[in-house]
């Protein structure tokens, strides 16, 4: 799943200040939208060895769910984190066979899996959508009907920055013609922290896509005014959740079924308890001993917690409804975003743990 730097393909961003780098603007997305085709490689999927969950960036308080379920002995003992490193993209390290899960987009997947890779979602993490629109307090953007003929900032076009767009402007009744978008990497907190001096000034952005959780969380505890717009009452995505390979599932499904059902009960205590997330965060993240910075983690902590407990047709945390993959596909072809591969809701999403 702020903003902290990102991966290849969408080059990393430089970390802002240390107190809007430590929310890090899509830790979760902040990896390559993985859309290209790679295969396994001869490591293979096979039984035997650890199981390596890939973590899609550099330790975050985002990742303490996980974190949580190791430190509570959730996970079997041959069950390690990984985090990613800087030059990896969202799946590569799972197409490797380097990992055998990874906390990603489930609509970045789905992207994926029509571009040939064999990538199976099986579990779920946010079970709200993250990406929004954000404006500051003080400019005219007040609804999604207000970005008509705006400037709106935004990483680039792809990943679930971009994916949100589109719900946006489909919501709003809104084509790329009636917007200015601007690419500006994943720096939308710094953006936006400072007013534009000329509202007819298109090298600046009136609102941007950003995260929830992330994004605006930075923005407010820097002490920037903004609000959050929702892209749409009923978001028709899928976000952070838990992929895997379709090789890997055949071999593995008895480890992966334990650590999904581990990985969900590590996202209860992270929702039961903030204050103990930070304490589970700060032996990876050490600069949360500082006050600041960890009174800034526990904001993100708590609105990263709203996109994990239950809402609508879930009922169970980590749970995955497969009904919202076949919207979800729609949506993505309807958009033009799909590749030449056919994918399907059943092939693309296998629940370990049903809604």
């Amino acid at each position: 799943m702020t903003s902290q730097p990102s991966r290849p393909r969408l080059s990393r961003r430089g970390l802002l200040t240390s107190a809007l780098a430590l929310t890090g603007a899509g830790a979760l997305a902040a990896c390559s939208s993985g859309t290209a085709s790679q295969a396994l490689n001869s490591g293979g999927p096979g039984a035997g060895g650890a199981l390596t969950i890939g973590l899609t960036y550099t330790p975050n308080i985002q990742f303490a769910p996980f974190y949580m379920a190791l430190a509570n002995k959730d996970y079997e003992s041959t069950v390690e984190l990984r985090h990613h490193g800087g030059s990896e993209g969202l799946f590569d390290a799972l197409l490797a066979g380097t990992e055998h899960m990874v906390i990603a987009g489930a609509d970045e997947a789905a992207v994926a899996a029509s571009n040939g890779s064999p990538l199976v979602v099986i579990g779920g993490y946010y079970q709200g959508y993250p990406g929004c629109v954000i404006a500051r307090e003080d400019s005219a953007v007040a609804s999604l009907a207000d970005l008509k003929g705006r400037v709106v900032g935004l990483p680039g076009r792809m990943g679930e920055n971009w994916y949100a767009l589109q719900v946006a402007m489909r919501n709003a009744g809104l084509t790329e013609s009636d917007l200015t978008i601007l690419e500006i990497g994943f720096t939308q907190q710094a953006a936006l922290a400072q007013p534009k001096s000329d509202a007819s000034d298109t090298s600046k952005p009136d609102a941007i896509i950003g995260f929830s959780n992330n994004d605006a969380v930075g923005l407010k505890e820097s002490g920037v005014a903004v609000r959050t717009i929702p892209v749409g009452d009923d978001i028709p995505l899928i976000g952070a959740s838990l992929v895997t390979t379709q090789a890997v599932l055949e071999a593995r499904r008895a480890e992966l079924n334990d650590a999904v059902m581990a990985s969900s009960r590590g996202m209860a205590a992270f929702v039961a308890d903030p204050d103990a997330a930070v304490t589970a965060t700060r032996q990876y993240v050490p600069d949360l001993v500082d006050d600041a910075q960890a009174k800034q983690a526990r904001a993100v902590a708590v609105a990263t917690a709203e996109l994990i407990a239950p809402s609508g047709t879930y009922t169970t945390i980590g749970a995955l409804d497969p009904s919202k993959a076949a919207t979800m596909i729609e949506f993505l072809g309807t958009q033009g975003i799909l590749g030449a591969t056919t994918i399907t809701a059943d092939g693309v999403c296998q629940p370990l743990l049903a809604a």
